[in-house]
């Protein structure tokens, strides 16, 4: 069961329309999908449940920062996580029975408040990581058991909670508008995360945002298919590319109640997610297959 994540050190890369587009189509093919919103700003949690039900989240503290904060706790169970997820989401068909969100909040910035306060009942750091640890495989085998994907869309930075997720992930995937800026900050983001000494694998590059009109994204995504020196460091790009498109921004808007996945997003631009999804399993296949030659060897 992979759990991806979709990261990007740069913002306005359509991370977050990606990876709740993605959510959504895996769970109208009949995958039990679960999205992890990872970031403060909470615009995946917004899209998939409506200002209502994530406010109503926020109240009753179901949200990541109080999953977190609960996980640190001595008294803290397995089968508390379940309680923290928001059912029924989407707006197709008035929610999708297969598709869960664990929200976002904007307190998650507190995170190390709650981390710090955790670890005084501890007598050395190492205890205190190694119970950390142990929680974070508990919340891993969990996912496992209980869904077929899990999305976790993460905001432009390496924030606290994105560091405790890490571990807990399969892999990555880096949505990039094919310009200087966008590339530049996927480069980069590799490079962060190794220096955190996480060996998560990168999935690939996804471009989103392109605008067919525009000569640069012509230029660099012919870069990087010819393999140019100065972005060999970019991740292989999925062969789906997601265009700037005024459907795809239409599904967004708040009070639509689309019947199917593909009158939300419109059939063609429907279609482009369904082979990013497909690119997406077969990727995730192919690295499970080479991880488990690794374990036998």
């Amino acid at each position: 069961m992979p759990i991806v994540m979709f990261i990007n050190l740069k913002g306005g890369v359509a991370k977050t329309t990606n990876a709740v587009a993605v959510a959504e189509c895996l769970a109208t093919i009949g995958h039990r999908t679960l999205l992890i919103d990872a970031d403060h700003q909470c615009t995946a949690s917004e899209l998939l449940l409506g200002e209502d039900r994530l406010l109503r989240c926020e109240q009753r503290r179901h949200t990541l920062h109080d999953l977190l904060a609960a996980m640190v706790d001595d008294d803290f169970r397995v089968e508390q996580f379940e309680s923290f997820l928001t059912g029924y989401a989407s707006n197709i068909a008035s929610g999708l029975s297969s598709l869960s969100v664990l929200a976002c909040s904007v307190r998650i910035d507190d995170f190390s408040t709650n981390m710090a306060k955790g670890r005084r009942g501890y007598y050395s750091v190492d205890e205190w990581l190694r119970m950390l640890d142990r929680r974070r495989q508990h919340l891993r085998r969990w996912i496992q058991g209980n869904f077929d994907y899990a999305i976790i869309d993460c905001p432009p930075s390496i924030a606290m909670q994105v560091r405790f997720l890490f571990p807990v992930a399969d892999s990555y995937v880096v949505p990039c508008v094919p310009d200087r800026l966008s590339v530049r900050g996927s480069q980069f983001l590799a490079d962060r995360i190794r220096s955190y000494g996480y060996k998560i694998p990168l999935l690939g590059t996804l471009w989103s945002l392109y605008r067919d009109q525009n000569e640069l994204h012509h230029r660099i995504i012919e870069a990087v298919n010819y393999a140019d020196d100065r972005l060999k460091s970019l991740a292989r790009p999925f062969k789906t590319i997601i265009p700037n498109a005024a459907a795809i921004n239409r599904a967004s808007e708040p009070g639509l109640t689309p019947r199917s996945f593909g009158a939300k997003y419109s059939p063609p631009f429907a279609r482009l997610f369904q082979r990013v999804c497909e690119e997406i399993e077969q990727r995730s296949e192919k690295l499970s297959a080479q991880e488990r030659i690794q374990v036998s060897v």
